[in-house]
């Protein structure tokens, strides 16, 4: 791939991860139950605000993650798991240990994207900014809450199974312009926290992250954001 190409590829990944971003930290409050119908099934919008609740009020989370990255235009799929970090709304990291060094990081000022397992030499660094959209935008899950009621149509669609937990299934279109085509997440029933989640883009391409040995408000040192970039490496601005 030459470089040009290259630096494409990051920024898409950057723009998708700040989409996995928006689904973070998503739930409901234990020992709280949203109306229902009379089939039993939640009210799929005071779920939504309940998570929006949530999310104001989690300082953190940390999980053990699996994700698939399916590319149906090129017939490529890409595997990875690690530890998934989230503090407050600047600091986030996806630390894989397969592919092993890879790493997606924020830092409260930078959204860093290194793939030592494809491109050990170059580095793609944003600016974090709340105010703009796109690869230098962390916080979309507060943005996507804020815009649930005009700017998703959310649809619940059943339970399913995830990782041996009973789940809500939630499907979310957008009724506007989106860099997403459609965004699903799946809801622990008792736990109310996300188990799940998939982002099907624009170019097809489908997202999905699985998290496991969820830990709410686990205390995460500052230090476990911070990144510097090897020696040697070329470091491109998204």
């Amino acid at each position: 791939m030459n470089q040009s190409a290259a630096k494409g590829a990051f920024r898409g990944s950057i723009a998708s991860m700040a989409g996995v971003l928006a689904l973070l930290i998503s739930g409901v409050l234990p020992g709280q139950v949203c109306a229902q119908d009379g089939s039993g099934t939640p009210d799929v919008q005071q779920l939504l605000d309940r998570a929006e609740t949530v999310y104001e009020s989690l300082g953190s989370l940390q999980a053990q993650f699996e994700q698939t990255i399916e590319i149906p235009l090129l017939a490529r799929r890409r595997d990875g798991s690690g530890t998934w970090y989230q503090k407050g709304r600047g600091r986030f990291k996806m630390d894989f240990s397969d592919p092993a060094g890879d790493v997606i990081v924020a830092d409260g000022q930078y959204l860093w994207l290194y793939y030592p397992s494809t491109h050990p030499d170059q580095v793609i660094r944003s600016d974090i900014d709340a105010n703009v959209t796109g690869a230098g935008m962390v916080d979309l899950q507060g943005r996507i809450f804020e815009e649930t009621d005009t700017g998703y149509a959310a649809v619940l669609e059943g339970s399913e199974d995830v990782t041996g937990s009973a789940t809500w299934r939630i499907v979310l279109t957008p009724t506007g312009e989106s860099l997403y085509r459609r965004v699903r997440v799946w809801v622990d029933q008792e736990s109310f926290l996300v188990r799940r989640f998939e982002i099907l883009e624009e170019n097809e391409t489908i997202r999905t992250v699985i998290l496991r040995d969820l830990q709410p408000n686990q205390a995460i040192p500052d230090s476990v954001f911070e990144f510097v970039p090897p020696d040697g490496a070329d470091v491109f601005e998204g």
